[in-house]
């Protein structure tokens, strides 16, 4: 029997995140199709926990450079607002602050938010992803502390070493976010959201694990399989990196 899969990849320069998923109407590679399965909530959950850390990830990578920041900007005891509503007005005005300060000198504002309560859920605060710029009268960290009245900040700035893949989880997470008890992001309208170059693969199997092609390595923390809860079939993900120096790998996998 002929099988084939889809290799999904998003190439951003010196990283690739690969997606490879079998056709619905195809089986599994090596295997006969299996029956369609019932999804339980928990299923549903934990997919698309999944999809939106990955689109979350691939949007950092995409659009932010390591040196631009994770904020957090946080409140003085007698400024806390009254509402998680209200937390969420008062971050979407500092955006339009910083958004037209920006625009004023030609410079379009890149941002990704999220607003949070502390796990006492008690102290609200949000969490923000943006550029660090400091030029034609721009600088970041001088427009938080004008433009945020309300308490303190903290930026921390952001490392390519874990691909953002913690951050963008932190993000997506809904322990802690979100009164209705899931979490909703917002971001920037002009964020660049790359669709992924999709191969099909004439093969009765990929590689587990993965194998990195010549003058790359995998991220072993990245690996992930798993099985499609709809068809029955396996997916696996992973993240490779550029190798500063070109070693050997297989292309093949």
């Amino acid at each position: 029997m002929v099988s084939i899969y889809w290799k999904k990849t998003y190439d951003i320069g010196v990283i690739r995140i690969i997606e490879k998923c079998c056709p619905g109407n195809y089986g599994a590679p090596g295997q006969k199709r299996n029956a369609k399965q019932k999804r339980t909530p928990e299923d549903i959950r934990k997919q698309n926990y999944r999809n939106r850390c990955r689109k979350v990830q691939i949007l950092i990578l995409y659009n932010f450079n390591t040196g631009d920041w994770h904020l957090i900007l946080k409140y003085a005891k007698d400024k806390q607002p009254a509402t998680y509503e209200e937390a969420v007005d008062q971050r979407q005005k500092f955006i339009n602050r910083m958004r037209t300060a920006y625009k004023k000198a030609g410079i379009t504002f890149k941002w990704i938010a999220v607003t949070e309560r502390g796990k006492r859920k008690q102290v609200l605060h949000h969490h923000l992803v943006i550029e660090d710029i400091n030029r034609d009268g721009i600088n970041t960290q001088k427009l938080v502390k004008k433009f945020w009245t309300y308490g303190g900040h903290f930026f921390s700035s952001l490392y390519e070493d874990g691909e953002y893949e913690d951050l963008a989880e932190y993000i997506v997470k809904s322990e802690t976010k979100e009164e209705c008890g899931w979490c909703t992001y917002s971001r920037s309208r002009n964020l660049i959201n790359p669709k992924p170059k999709v191969e099909t693969i004439h093969s009765r199997r990929w590689r587990d694990p993965p194998v990195a092609p010549k003058g790359w390595y995998v991220v072993k923390e990245s690996v992930w399989n798993g099985t499609n809860p709809v068809t029955g079939h396996p997916v696996q993900h992973y993240t490779l990196k550029k190798l500063i120096a070109t070693g050997k790998g297989d292309d093949s996998g």
